[in-house]
């Protein structure tokens, strides 16, 4: 029997997230950390399994056991650039730590104040570390200048001492690497998994008839807000250039915010734009759509990984396209779509497919086999299980 603690944080409080005690489980439960613990939990009963987060608005330590996980919620000091730091959370888990149950400590993050304070103290206990796409303060120098620059070279020897005290590191792309510094900490390439019964296909027509779509059009998808992260201004000028030869493709675009900076030119393009919609509905447009595209990530964020969105696109038996597939497991890449970032390369593949040129086929298995959330526990479990063997026996 060992127990272990996912530590993650509430960060952000917009106004779609869940954002103080008064909304209910909710509260305790969304984001990385509480995704993560109730799945383990789900496929390791018997584990112990808790979920530690800070709230730089919480007055108060906050505890509630949701799907048999302990979830605890400490207040926090938030430093604007550098995150949070939590003198209650630090003291609790040293404390905890004092017992002689085996204990796996699971942070989210590596460039974050509550990454750094916990790293530098957990020298001696097994410590896992995802990285949920941020850049390394190695890889931030080598793209910044003037004051930012100086910002993340004082940050590189604290990055440099935290890592060294982690075991290991899960990353969403292998290129990452390359920036970060020497140490012993072993890096493995692990995403999140994915729910397949909460993207079960639907046939095209049925899900454009759903959506009071054209049948007889065919449509590109893109799912996610209108600025410049994933890069949606280049898809929607492939689909200006498309639109002249091929009148009956229309471009989807799901999940933006009035505000976005490129909401206009979009809708200027022709697209037909849509706001927020719920999770549980993003399988009817991934149905209806011929291909899913997220063009590639900007600059600042190029190790984004494959993406969910794009994993879920392939339960509901959709290609896709763009950059990201390039992190996607190398013998079934060229099954599942195409991996292209280049606009030339993008739109000639975009017409491959909606021209029947290029066909695929099992798309759905293929995601369930290498993303479900059962395959991405079954390896952490299996690498939990060793790093426990190496401390406490």
């Amino acid at each position: 029997m060992y127990r272990v603690i996912y530590i993650d944080r509430i960060s952000g409080h917009n106004a779609n997230s869940p954002s103080s005690i008064k909304d209910g489980d909710n509260y305790f439960t969304i984001g990385w950390g509480g995704g993560c613990a109730r799945k383990f939990k789900e496929f390791n009963p018997d584990v112990k399994v808790e979920c530690w987060k800070t709230d730089w608005k919480a007055s108060k330590i906050y505890e509630r056991e949701i799907s048999g996980v302990l979830f605890k919620i400490f207040p926090a000091f938030h430093i604007k650039y550098l995150g949070d730091y939590s003198r209650s959370l630090m003291k609790h888990l040293i404390k905890e730590l004092k017992l002689i149950e085996p204990t796996i400590i699971h942070i989210t993050s590596i460039r974050h104040l509550l990454f750094y304070t916990i790293a530098m103290k957990l020298k001696n206990y097994p410590v896992v570390v995802q990285n949920n796409g941020e850049s390394s303060a190695i890889y931030k120098v080598h793209i910044s200048r003037g004051i930012k620059k100086l910002f993340y070279l004082l940050q590189m020897p604290i990055e440099k001492k935290a890592l060294r005290n982690i075991d290991l590191l899960y990353v969403l792309d292998e290129r990452v690497k390359s920036y970060l510094p020497n140490t012993n900490t072993i890096i493995k390439k692990q995403t999140l998994g994915v729910m397949p019964e909460r993207f079960n296909p639907l046939n095209k027509k049925e899900a454009k008839q759903l959506l009071k779509l054209d049948t007889d059009k065919k449509y590109l998808l893109y799912i996610g807000k209108l600025n410049y992260t994933k890069r949606p201004d280049i898809l929607i000028d492939i689909y200006k250039e498309i639109k002249k030869e091929r009148i009956y493709v229309e471009l989807l675009i799901v999940g933006t915010n009035e505000g976005d900076p490129l909401i206009n030119y979009a809708k200027d393009a022709g697209a037909k734009v849509y706001g927020r919609i719920m999770h549980t509905d993003i399988y009817k447009y991934l149905s209806a759509a011929e291909v899913y595209i997220l063009p590639k990530y900007s600059i600042e964020h190029i190790f984004g990984g494959i993406g969910l969105l794009p994993i879920e696109a392939l339960l509901c038996n959709t290609p896709i396209i763009g950059e990201s597939l390039k992190n996607f497991p190398e013998e079934f890449r060229k099954s599942v779509g195409m991996p292209v970032s280049e606009i030339e390369e993008m739109k000639d593949a975009i017409l491959k497919i909606i021209d029947k040129k290029v066909a695929f086929d099992n798309l759905r298995d293929i995601a369930i086999e290498h993303y479900s959330w059962e395959k991405i526990i079954q390896n952490t479990s299996k690498d939990y299980k060793e790093l426990l063997t190496k401390y406490y026996n």
